[in-house]
Order: C-alpha cells, then structure tokens, then sequence
C-alpha cells in the first residue's frame, strides 16, 4: 500500500510538472513567433530534445536499438510520432481560422478523449468519483472560458466550423499519440519512447522548417527558443514518466488544469513586463469555473479515495438525511 502511496504521489508530481511547464509555454513562444515561424521552433524543440535524451541513452547504453528488430514495435514508434507530430501541424493550421484563445479553449478535449481512450482501448477502471470527477472538471472548464464564447460569437461561421474540425483532429491525434505510448511502456522505458519520437518528429518537421533563422534572433529570443527546447524536453519527459505512476485518466485530469496556470502565469508576467505580456482579464463565471476545474481535477484524481460509501455516509448523516444505526 505505501508502495502505491509513493507511486501515485510520483505520478501526480510528474503530470503536474508538466502542466506547469505547457502553462508557460505560450509565454516564451509568443515572443519568438515575432522573429521564427511556428514550423521551424517545433523542429528545433524536437530536435533538441532528441539529441538531449540520445546523449543520456548513449551514456546508459539504454538506446532501443531493439525496436529496429520489432516491426511491431517499429510500427507503433511510427505511429506515435506521426500522431504527435499532426497534433502540432494542425493546433497550427486552426490558429488561421479560429482566435488563439478559443484554440486553446477546445484542446481541452484532448485530454478527455485520452480519458475516454483510457477506459474503451486500455480497459483502465473508471469509478464513481472519477466520473464525478470529470463531469465537475468538463463545467469547470465551459464556465472557465465563458469569455471565448461570447467573444466568439461574430466569428464567421465557415472560419469556425472548420477551425473547429481541426482543432478537433488535433485533440484526438494527441489523445492517440498518448494511448500508444501508454501501450509502449509495456515495452521500453519512458525516455527510450520518447527519444524514438523526438528524433521522427524532428525528420517530419524538417521539410517544413528553416533552420536558418536562427541567425535572425537577438539574445534574448535565442534564450527564450532554448528555454521553449527544454520545455519540450522536460514537458514529455515529466508526461511520459507520469503514465509509469499512473492510471491515464489520472495523468489527463492532472492537465486539465493547464489552461489555468497559462492564466496565472500570464498574469505575473503582465506585472513584470507589462508593454511585453498581455493577461487575459477573468470575469466573475471564469473565477467559479477554475474553481471547478481544480476540485474536479483533484475528484478525478483520487477517485474513490473521496467519493466511498464510507465518506458518502458520513455526508448524509451530517447533512440530516442519515441516522446512527
């Protein structure tokens, strides 16, 4: 018991981490799209994570040189790279139709279809309290971006109906991409995973990017691509560590709350830098909603461990509706 105690408590951590590090994200590589196109960061963070974890394979004599034997295993790396890499592409093409908030908004539903994909492909146990859990965390976050809503509704309809499509291909690539990884774990240990992916990432994005432009940036965006490169490392290293610890319903719950802490974050920064950094200003409905999205997270999170029959009983029984036997 105290084995699964540390494990979850490792877990949890790790998802939280990097939500963390997906929260701060957005900060860094607003100011870099100013001087590199999105295609072209993406290749450089694949690519610098790549080499990082390669370098610590090597060290270990850990690289998965077994996979190149496995076509079974081959092909599931494959796949997962692809997956991954659609996810960026098309979070990117979405960006040309729909606001980057109301983008932002809607891959929420990335972790959910990894939640679903939990339960339907991997046969996870869903409880009660998850399912509580969840359904608390999915009207958390519809009253957390009430705003986008409103804001939202003079979009022309076509721009939206198709950001929309994309946007949702871009959640249910992800969502895969994790599945299979989760399903790799079987197999090869989570940086050896990840270095597979990392390294065909970098060789699909490649056609797309200009390396050149590197020589383009200043010091202080050449510091903010470095840091947006060990966001990656550390984001999907943190991730892929988590799905040793726990279940993948956990793990999506966990990043549910991401969106909040790129709010947080954005907030701090205004105070900071205030002619760089812009914070989204929350109403009312969005404070209640992130609320929400937290309790949620926390119900989906530890599950049965809150809604029992034990806890249950002892709620009606302070609430009046029960009597001591």
């Amino acid at each position: 018991m105290t084995k699964l105690v540390n494990n979850s408590a490792k877990g949890l951590t790790l998802a939280m981490v990097t939500a963390i590090m997906w929260g701060i994200l957005p900060l860094a590589l607003k100011s870099v799209l100013l001087l590199m196109d999105a295609y072209t960061i993406t290749w450089y963070r694949f690519l610098f994570a790549a080499f990082f974890v390669g370098i610590l394979l090597s060290v270990k004599n850990k690289i998965p040189n077994s996979a190149l034997k496995s076509p079974s295993r081959m092909k599931q790396l494959l796949f997962a790279a692809i997956l991954l890499s659609l996810n960026y592409i098309l979070y990117l093409i979405s960006l040309h139709y729909i606001p980057a908030e109301t983008a932002q908004m809607l891959i929420q539903m990335a972790p959910f279809f990894m939640l679903l994909g939990s339960v339907l492909i991997l046969k996870e146990h869903f409880s009660r309290g998850q399912m509580l859990g969840s359904l608390v965390l999915v009207s958390g976050l519809v009253l957390f971006f009430n705003q986008q809503f409103i804001n939202n509704v003079g979009l022309d309809n076509s721009d939206f109906l198709l950001g929309f499509v994309i946007i949702f291909g871009a959640a249910v690539t992800w969502a895969a991409y994790a599945i299979i990884q989760k399903q790799l774990l079987g197999y090869y240990s989570s940086n050896q995973i990840m270095w597979c992916i990392y390294l065909l990432s970098a060789v699909f994005f490649l056609p797309l990017a200009s390396p050149l432009q590197i020589a383009t940036l200043d010091n202080t965006a050449l510091l903010l691509l470095l840091f947006c490169c060990a966001n990656t490392l550390i984001a999907y290293g943190t991730f892929a560590k988590s799905l040793e610890y726990l279940p993948t319903a956990k793990v999506s719950a966990t990043l549910a709350v991401t969106p909040l802490l790129t709010v947080i974050f954005a907030t701090i920064a205004e105070l900071i830098w205030p002619t760089n950094f812009q914070a989204q200003h929350l109403n009312i409905l969005a404070y209640i909603g992130a609320g929400l999205v937290v309790c949620g997270s926390m119900l989906t999170a530890l599950g049965d461990r809150i809604v029992n029959r034990k806890n249950i009983n002892a709620l009606k029984y302070y609430l009046g509706f029960k009597k001591v036997s």
